[in-house]
């Protein structure tokens, strides 16, 4: 039920607001949210680590799933569990909302692989100039879309090549004015 709700409200929100899109070239971009699941944390702290070496500010949220035992207590990532998550009303989930719609990112990075409708809600609120990501559902949620990655089998081998193409593409977008 709580599915169809988030659904909805990610329909309503994107029929009635728009945001002016911009194209950023890697080297203009400095603060980046990064979101993913951390079933594929190996993989995204790879890319963490070479965003950070390009002197780029990273801010992580995670999403954990009930069957996920790891602890990220020591980690300096805003882990969303599933637990915050199901209530039918998502008052933590909206909590989470509200307390990052007063932060301005230059690019948001959605690293998942899979539709996960809570991170999708942030997303779709996030203050920022550029939001890149796979494509999984006909939301328009992403200025730069990476359309799919079928020939690698491994969801941990697609998290990686979909962080080589945004590299990738972001070195590749016309340094902007």
């Amino acid at each position: 039920m709580h599915e169809y709700l988030i659904k909805r409200a990610l329909k309503t929100y994107y029929k009635h607001n728009v945001r002016e899109k911009q194209f950023l070239n890697l080297k203009d971009i400095q603060t980046v949210l990064l979101l993913f699941d951390t079933k594929n944390v190996a993989e995204v702290t790879v890319f963490i680590n070479q965003l950070k070496q390009l002197k780029k500010k990273v801010t992580v949220y995670a999403y954990k799933d009930k069957n996920d035992e790891a602890d990220y207590s020591k980690t300096d990532y805003r882990v969303i569990t599933a637990k915050e998550t199901d209530d039918l009303f998502q008052k933590r989930l909206k909590a989470t909302v509200h307390e990052l719609e007063n932060e301005q990112f230059d690019a948001v990075f959605d690293l998942t692989i899979q539709d996960n409708l809570p991170l999708e809600l942030i997303l779709a609120h996030i203050n920022a100039t550029m939001k890149v990501g796979l494509k999984k559902n006909d939301f328009p949620q992403y200025d730069l879309s990476i359309a799919s990655i079928p020939e690698l089998e491994k969801e941990s081998l697609k998290v990686r090549e979909l962080a080589k193409q945004i590299i990738h593409y972001l070195e590749i977008i016309q340094e902007s004015e």
